[in-house]
Formats: structure tokens, C-alpha cells, sequence
């Protein structure tokens, strides 16, 4: 149906699940009977393309009038009312013009899952006779089944009768059995507790005689102790469901049921007796405050880089301008990057705030983020914690970002809206006149070249906290261990290191980037190593036990093959050790490399006895696995704590006292002009944990190339002399920040069309550069396959643009994707600007 004459209510429309070339604002016709529900920010269904199939969308306007003479009408709108408000539209056309993603994609960043409207399909019963005769057996039972519940949405299908539900719904709405409809589905994610108490003026002795059972005798005996009880306090003291009895009690007038809406918050326990930070600040702390406050008090946006050695109590200053703003009346949002710092970092500032505390990162169930984002809109929480995601909460009158361990690479998405936190926290804080704090140790050298060429403010702390002393280190040669018999993994100077903390009763941390037992598994006649069939990457081998524990050689190689799994990280593929060399045919296998799993065994036979946790992506693969470890830990329960790149940066452990890192420079030969400073910046971390308390710390730092200067200058903790030279290398190869880096990634099965479709964007990229966009200044390389070329079975190929991100290469890449999308189908182009890695 259309509207053809201008009157009544339109509104503009973005739509949620549209691909590029088809993402921009639809006008649209509102019903009388709609126009009340119908406002900004809210989700709606709308008819869409020829065949006019149902979509979701977001209003974006309200109009009195319309352009065109024909429109569409909306079909229904979200009962939610405005959901996207004025800020977070901002943030999504912010994402659409920044990173060049759909709106759909900017929406489904900003606004949590369950606060979405999506559609839902629903089947209801049709009558017909005849055609009934011709069902077979599980299309009857299917039939029935919803026949008999009246409508039945798909997802409930599903669940019930499995994926193949689809395809005989399919059948039988094309049989003219059932009837779809597509309609919106508003968000059924809360949780509510009921109270229950006595009705006012009720005579006990009269209403326990007025029961009929005594366990209805029961509740109102209880309930004359307490105004008032939960179901679930009830389930407890009665040791039964009580449902059926206060229904009943409901009717005779005897107790009132007011149900009330909770929030999910499994942080609530971390806001009850924590002991508060009443440390008073050192002068060096002070003065860096002071300079931070200053810029806060100014009119306008400001943004500072606090660069302050490890242990110099950055934490603690970051506290005293939380308490600043807070005192203003104002909101915070406090970023840290990964997920095992949440707890700690959680810990500390609820003590300081308790409730007014949300917490928001991806390990929370859905209805856990929905409860804190309502949380944070209803103002009910100020101070925000949580990873990458937490920068979009909707937090009432923003006054301070901050972003904590800024250099981590995981601030930047890798998937679509592709974002970096730090270009959205500038966004923020322009728009609210608020303060960008970033936090680091080891800034990364963006960051630092904008400190040190005036656009942002430098403040820096030079001085560990208190008697803390910056760790000795000792750069371990690996090189010569073999020579003197020993082929471990762990070195002699790490040895004798672990066993003298040991003896004394104080902690280690021991670091290795690499997870699994052993790193590949390769064929000892033909040399090739055991691959994923999914995707182009050498198989890590893991053990399900511990290998030490064979008696011999032959159980050794027998538990190995027959306990272990060969594993893909890309794909989630696993499959058993073969017997024979799928290339070859040979028997043997040599298994190279050592990951996490293989270096306990070593640490368990290098210190015996020695408790040890292990935290990886192998042991934390439950939701509070994190916490878990780390307090295991924090309690001294265990005395050597290794892990990958989630044990270096951030904890503080008074009790450790030695840091061992193992195969340090495994980061430093990538495939990538940051490879030196990731590796910098992840062994000045690491080093840093060491010697934090009262008591002297101790850096072995394992390496084969011992003369590197990146090894030593993180080992001094010398951060300006390394980015002195670093700066020097990417001016002189002109690599960021002296250019921006736009990576166009064309995916898809058929790699003939693939290599096609490659070519004929590297070509209409140089006809737009030398025509309409010839005043882009940009070098492009490519195409070329992409470092790992396949993933799930999907092939990839890249284009790299070295150039200036302004308004105009980044229209140039936009009409590259309008057009791609537009004229290419079976694959896909996706834009990265300034990935985190290449």
C-alpha cells in the first residue's frame, strides 16, 4: 500500500540489515494509529524493495511532510519508545562516516542486543482437509504442534525440533497450511522479583484458618515476622515451590504479589566490604593531579597522555580525578583492555563506589550487559568499567574518558564497525566538553607523537610508589643451553631464579606468548607440517594430560598420540593426531615449538613442588574463570602464575618478586612495521610486575638474540631513547603517525572469482586516484593474498593504501565499496583504516 498524498506523519528510516551499497535513509509513511508510538530512536519494521519484504530500522527524524509523492507505510513500531537517543545517533553516524560500516552495524555497537528490536517470524494454523491427508508423519506432528498453541515463533520451532524446522515450515506455508508473518519482536530479557507480604488489616488466626492447606498456613505465619518476602526467600525457608499456594492466598485477599524488575549484576558482591583506598597520594602523584585537574577545569575538551613507569601508582591518580568529576555531578567511563584486568580493576574502584559502579565486556551474559546499559541510561550508575564496547554506554553528562593500558591493540575492533576506542573517546569528549585520559606505561607511539607535538598534554611519573624499586633484569642467552646439557625450555638462569623465590616463600610469574603444548606437529621425511582443512595455518598441538607423567619413552609417544588433539586458534577445528603422514605416508612426526601447556610440565620438574596456575584461553574459557585464577593467586595459594599476555600488564602482586619470560623475542621478527614496539611494550609490561611491594624484584629475560636493542632498552625501561629511534625508522619509511594505512579485504570461496574481482578493484582504485580523486596523495600495494589466506574456508586477498585519511580518501574508499558491493556478488569487501596489525 502507498501513500499518495502528502499528509499526516512521515519519518527517514535506516535500515538495520542492509548491505553497503544499500545503506542510506528511506522515507517512509506513518499511520494515524502509529503516529503516538512513532518517535526518534525508535525501532520499526518497514516493507522494503520490490517485494516488499519486512526489514528492521531506526527512526532517525519525524517529518511533516515528505519529497516524494509515493511512500510506504511502517508496518509496526517498538513498544521500547526511544531506544537509539540523540547521542547514540551520534555515535552511529560517527562510526558510518569514521569507519565506513552500515548504520545497521554502527546500532548493533552502540545499542546492546537485547535493547534491540528485531523481527521475528511467527506461524499460526490453517484449515484444510484435504491437504492434511498428504502430510507425512513429521510434518503432522509438526502441524499439530502449532496448531494447537495458536502462533509459534521460528526460534521456538527451532528449539524444539531442530534446524530442520525451517525447511518443513517452509513446506507447509507453501502447501497453504500455515500462515508466516514477520513482525517486530521487542526485547523479553528482564528479570523481576516478587514480593509478597500481608494485605493490610488482616487478622492472622482468621487467615491461617481461612487456608486450606498448612502450607499456605505456613507463608502467612512467616510473613507476620517481615513486611515483606521474595518467592525465592519463601522457596527457601519452605523447601518447596510456593507458586501454586500464594495464588491462592492471592484470591482470598490475604497477600499482596508485587512483582518489581532486578538487575543482573554479578559485580554486586565486589561493591560489599572492599576496603577503600584512603592512601594519601605522593608528591609526585599530586603534582601530576593537579596538571590533569587543571585541564579538566578549562572550557572545553581537553586530552592528556599520563605516561608513568610501571608502579608509579597511575592508578591511583586516575581515582583521585574520578573522585573530581564524580563530585561535579558528572559521569566516567574508565576503558582497561582486557578482560582478566576487569575483576581487579572492578575490585578497587567498587570499593570506592560501590553500586554506582557498571560493568560492561563481552564474557557478561546478554541480560548481565542489558541491565548494566539500562543501569548507566537511567542514571542509576556514573563510573563505567568494562573493554572496548564500554566506550559506547550511555552515560548522563560524560565529564572524563579514560583509557588505561592505551597501546593495547584490542581498543581496536577487528570486526565491522572496525573502530578504534580512542577516535570514539575524541568524538565523546568533543561533543561533551569532557576530558580524554589515556594511561600507559609504554604509550604507543601514536599517542606519544601527539603528546610530544602539542595535541595532547603530557604529564608524566617518573618514580615507583612508596619503596618500590624498578626490578633488576637479566638478559638470559638461550643460545649455549644446549651446549651444557639442557634442552628445556626453561633456562638455568630462570631455574636457579624460580627455586631461590621458591625456598623464600614469595611468587613468580612466568610469561610465554604462546598457548598449547607445542606450536606443530611436521612430518620427519617430507618436512610439511600437519595443516588446518579450513584454513591456511599449521594445526597446535594440545594435550589432554600431562606428558611428564609417562614412565618411559614408548608411553610417553603413546600418550601423546592417543591423548592429545591437534587444534586450529583460527577455526575451532580438532581432530586426533594421525598415525601416517597425510603427505607422505610416513610413520613419525616431530612436534616443535613449546606453548603454555608444555612449559608447566618444565616449571613443575624445573621447581618441584611448586604450586602452578596456568592462564591462557585454554583455562579461561568459563565466565569467571579470570577472577578465579588471579585471586587463587592474589591469596598466595599458588606460587608460580603463567600465562600468556593476560598475566603482563596491570596486575599487582606485592608478593612477586621474580618475572621470567620465555622465548622473548618470538614477537619481534613478525610480519609488521609495529612488530618492535608490540615487543617493547609487552616485555617493559611484563617486567614490570616484578618487585612492586616492599620486596627487591628480579626480570630473566630469555632471548637468542641478546644484543637487540629492543630487548635491552625494554629491559632498562627506557622508553623515550627507544621511541627516539623508533619515530626516526617510520618517519624515514613513512609508516604511521606520518601516514594513515587503509587495508580493502576481498573474501570469498571461489578463488578464481576471488583473483578476478582483485584485479578489477586494484584497477577502478588507480582509474578513481588518477581521475575524480587525483588529489588524494596515496600508494597503493596489492592485491596479494592475505597473511593467513584462509580462514573457515573463506580465501582473502588485500588491497594496502598507504595515505591521509581525510573527507576525501575516505569517499574514495566509500565509492569503492558502493560500487564493489553494487556490481560484485559471491564476494566481499570489507574497509580496515589503520588496522591494529598487517
Amino acid at each position: 500500500m502507498l501513500q499518495e498524498e502528502n499528509k499526516g506523519l512521515f519519518c527517514a528510516v535506516r535500515l538495520l540489515d542492509v548491505p553497503y551499497h544499500l545503506d542510506r535513509t528511506y522515507e517512509y509513511y506513518i499511520p494515524p494509529e502509529l503516529e503516538e508510538s512513532a518517535v526518534e530512536g525508535a525501532f520499526v519494521s518497514v516493507p522494503f524493495g520490490k517485494g516488499n519484504r519486512k526489514v528492521s530500522g531506526v527512526i532517525t527524524e519525524i517529518k511533516k511532510e515528505s519529497e516524494y509523492d509515493e511512500v510506504k507505510p511502517v508496518d509496526g513500531v517498538s513498544a521500547a519508545g526511544e531506544v537509539v537517543d540523540r547521542e547514540a545517533a551520534m555515535m552511529c553516524r560517527f562510526l558510518c562516516d569514521y569507519t565506513l560500516c552500515t548504520y545497521g552495524e554502527a546500532v548493533r555497537a552502540v545499542v546492546p542486543a537485547s535493547a534491540i528490536s528485531d523481527l521475528g517470524e511467527y506461524y499460526k494454523a490453517l484449515e484444510n482437509e484435504s491437504k492434511m491427508k498428504k502430510l507425512t508423519d513429521k510434518e503432522l506432528v509438526f502441524y499439530s504442534h502449532i496448531k494447537i498453541r495458536g502462533t509459534v515463533s521460528s526460534s521456538s520451532l527451532r528449539n524444539h525440533f531442530g534446524d530442520e524446522a525451517a525447511l518443513v515450515a517452509a513446506g507447509l506455508v507453501k502447501l497453504g497450511l500455515l500462515e508466516k508473518e514477520v513482525r517486530l519482536k521487542d526485547s523479553t530479557n528482564f528479570r523481576y522479583i516478587t514480593y509478597v507480604s500481608l494485605e493490610e488489616g488482616v487478622d492472622v488466626d482468621s487467615a491461617v484458618r481461612k487456608t486450606r492447606s498448612p502450607t499456605q498456613a505456613e507463608i502467612v505465619r512467616l510473613l507476620t515476622k517481615t513486611s515483606r518476602m521474595t518467592t525465592e526467600e519463601l522457596y527457601m525457608r519452605i523447601g518447596k515451590n510456593v507458586s501454586p499456594q500464594l495464588t491462592a492466598l492471592e484470591k482470598k485477599g490475604l497477600v499482596r504479589l508485587e512483582k518489581k524488575e532486578s538487575y543482573r549484576n554479578p559485580y554486586l558482591d565486589s561493591c560489599i566490604n572492599q576496603q577503600k583506598d584512603e592512601s594519601p597520594l605522593s608528591e609526585e602523584q599530586r603534582r601530576a593531579y593537579l596538571e590533569i585537574e587543571s585541564l579538566y577545569e578549562k572550557e572545553g575538551p581537553a586530552a592528556v597522555l599520563l605516561h608513568g613507569i610501571t608502579g608509579s601508582g597511575k592508578t591511583r591518580v586516575i581515582k583521585e580525578m574520578i573522585d573530581r568529576v564524580t563530585g561535579d555531578g558528572k559521569g566516567v567511563i574508565m576503558l582497561v583492555p582486557e578482560i582478566s584486568l576487569t575483576p581487579q580493576t572492578v575490585g578497587y574502584f567498587c570499593a570506592q563506589y560501590g553500586e554506582r559502579v557498571a560493568v560492561i565486556h563481552s564474557s557478561l551474559s546478554q541480560g548481565e550487559r542489558f541491565d548494566a546499559w539500562k543501569r548507566i541510561r537511567r542514571g542509576e550508575a556514573d563510573v563505567v568499567i568494562g573493554t572496548r564496547s564500554a566506550i559506547f554506554a550511555p552515560v548522563k553528562n560524560l565529564g572524563m574518558i579514560v583509557i588505561d593500558e592505551e597501546q593495547e591493540h584490542t581498543y581496536k575492533s577487528d570486526t565491522d564497525p572496525k573502530y578504534l576506542a580512542h577516535d570514539v573517546a575524541r568524538f565523546r569528549s568533543g561533543k561533551n566538553n569532557s576530558l580524554m585520559l589515556l594511561s600507559s606505561a609504554t604509550p604507543s607511539l601514536n599517542s606519544y607523537y601527539k603528546a610530544v607535538t602539542g595535541s595532547y598534554t603530557l604529564v608524566e611519573m617518573k618514580e615507583r610508589y612508596g619503596n618500590a624499586r624498578l626490578p633488576e633484569v637479566v638478559i638470559s642467552d638461550m643460545r649455549f643451553e644446549p651446549d651444557s646439557g639442557n634442552v628445556s625450555p626453561v633456562g638455568t638462569v630462570l631455574t636457579d631464579s624460580l627455586r631461590r623465590v621458591y625456598s623464600e616463600q614469595m611468587q613468580s610469574i612466568v610469561f610465554l606468548n604462546r598457548r598449547g603444548y607445542n606450536s606443530a606437529v611436521s612430518c620427519r621425511v617430507c618436512g610439511e607440517a600437519i595443516t588446518c582443512p579450513h584454513c591456511s595455518v599449521s594445526l597446535t598441538y594440545h594435550t589432554r594430560m600431562p606428558l611428564g607423567e609417562a614412565q618411559d619413552a614408548a608411553e610417553y609417544f603413546r600418550i601423546r598420540e592417543s591423548r592429545g588433539l591437534l587444534a586450529c586458534h583460527y577455526c575451532g577445528y580438532k581432530t586426533r593426531v594421525p598415525q601416517l603422514c597425510p603427505g607422505c605416508g610416513a610413520e613419525h612426526f616431530k612436534f616443535v615449538g613449546c606453548g603454555t601447556q608444555k612449559a608447566e610440565e618444565e616449571l613443575q620438574k624445573a621447581v618441584p613442588g611448586a604450586r602452578i596456575l596456568r592462564m591462557d584461553m585454554d583455562t579461561t574459557g568459563t565466565k569467571n574463570a579470570h577472577n578465579e585464577i588471579l585471586d587463587k593467586f592474589r591469596r598466595g595459594e599458588a606460587d608460580i602464575l603463567l600465562g600468556t599476555q593476560m598475566v603482563t600488564k596491570g596486575h599487582d602482586f606485592p608478593a612477586v618478586t621474580l618475572v621470567g619470560v620465555m622465548n622473548a623475542d618470538s614477537s619481534l621478527y613478525l610480519d609488521d612495521y609495529r612488530a618492535a614496539e608490540k615487543t617493547f611494550s609487552m616485555l617493559t609490561q611484563v617486567i614490570g610486575r616484578a618487585g612492586r611491594g616492599d620486596d627487591p624484584g628480579v626480570a630473566v629475560v630469555q632471548t637468542v638474540n641478546p644484543d637487540s636493542e629492543v630487548i635491552r632498552l625494554a629491559a632498562a625501561q627506557d622508553y623515550k631513547t627507544f621511541y627516539e629511534k623508533e619515530i626516526r625508522l617510520r618517519k624515514a619509511l613513512v609508516f604511521p603517525p606520518f601516514c594513515d594505512i587503509a587495508v580493502l579485504t576481498l573474501s570469498g570461496t571461489d578463488e578464481a572469482l576471488l583473483s578476478a574481482s582483485a584485479l578489477k578493484l586494484s584497477q577502478r582504485a588507480k582509474e578513481l586516484l588518477e581521475g575524480d580523486y587525483k588529489e588524494v596523495k596515496a600508494v597503493m600495494f596489492g592485491p596479494f593474498e592475505a597473511p593467513v589466506y584462509k580462514v573457515q574456508n573463506t580465501c582473502r586477498m588485500r588491497l594496502v593504501i598507504k595515505c591521509r585519511l581525510n573527507r576525501m580518501t575516505r569517499q574514495l574508499i566509500s565509492r569503492l565499496l558502493w560500487e564493489f558491493g553494487k556490481s560484485v556478488k559471491n564476494v566481499t569487501l570489507t574497509a580496515d583504516l589503520n588496522p591494529s596489525s598487517l
